[in-house]
């Protein structure tokens, strides 16, 4: 539903998404550039999250006081400027609706129901918010293979999150990927320090495969193409296989039907 004709809610949507154009690039969703505000303002396309911050921002200018809210695989509005219930959907131009409607567009994401308990739709502080900007922005350059440029985004993320675990963790296993190894043995190794056990030890076992790799240079050479995976290993990257798979899942969701080329080349991205 739409809001009525008069006063700033009316008036910020008629603007935005009407006058202006902007809605959810589904063709190119994942690309990096839906990441940067700035390239969101110029092109009127974007990822949820960074429309919805160009929703708030604009609408913190014509005096209204709007929220980010995170939901899985999805990104919205609220706030108390909007009618009770209802919240705004800026990736699909501007919508309106209530919670219901919102757990309509998950099940569409997600291919099953979604229940959004209350909870779930409390407004996200802008630390937050920014965070998952990042999470979003590594991940795209990670499916890339830019290792280096996720390394960056990581290292921006630790500066909102300086004694975070799970980060330096992850700083560890890009800096294998950029082969910087040397480097990733101290990250693994202070994670290691401050984890706890069922943690520690798939990441110590990494450490000692690293190093004896390191020390035989040859061996690795001559080992097949084909990667094989120790039980540790895998239970260490498992978090990392439900993140690229709901992100998979949320990018072809968002492709029609029609467009079968590019639904098939995103479950090739996550395959590989």
């Amino acid at each position: 539903m739409r809001a009525g004709q008069d006063g700033p809610l009316p008036s910020l949507l008629r603007v935005l998404f009407e006058e202006e154009g902007f809605r959810g690039d589904a063709e190119s969703y994942d690309e990096p550039s839906n990441s940067s505000v700035a390239r969101v303002l110029a092109r009127r396309r974007g990822m949820p999250i960074t429309l919805s911050i160009v929703t708030i921002e604009v609408g913190r200018q014509a005096g209204l006081d709007l929220t980010g809210i995170g939901l899985p695989g999805h990104f919205v509005v609220g706030g108390p400027d909007l009618p009770a219930g209802r919240y705004l959907d800026p990736f699909d131009g501007g919508e309106v609706g209530d919670a219901e409607h919102l757990s309509g567009r998950l099940a569409t994401i997600f291919g099953a129901p979604v229940a959004l308990e209350k909870g779930t739709l409390r407004a996200d502080k802008p630390q937050a918010i920014l965070a998952r900007v990042l999470l979003n922005l590594r991940r795209s350059y990670e499916r890339r293979n830019r290792w280096e440029e996720a390394l960056a985004a990581l290292e921006l993320s630790e500066a909102l999150e300086p004694a975070s675990g799970p980060l330096l963790r992850e700083r560890g296993l890009l800096l294998l990927k950029c082969g910087r190894n040397a480097e990733a043995l101290v990250a693994l190794e202070e994670y290691v320090e401050t984890a706890g056990a069922e943690d520690a030890e798939p990441v110590a076992r990494l450490i000692e495969a690293v190093r004896e790799s390191d020390a035989a240079p040859a061996a690795i050479e001559e080992r097949p193409s084909r990667k094989i995976f120790t039980l540790d290993a895998a239970r260490l990257l498992l978090p990392r296989v439900r993140e690229l798979t709901a992100d998979a899942v949320e990018r072809y969701e968002q492709l029609p039907d029609e467009m079968e080329d590019e639904r098939r080349a995103v479950v090739e991205d996550w395959a590989e």
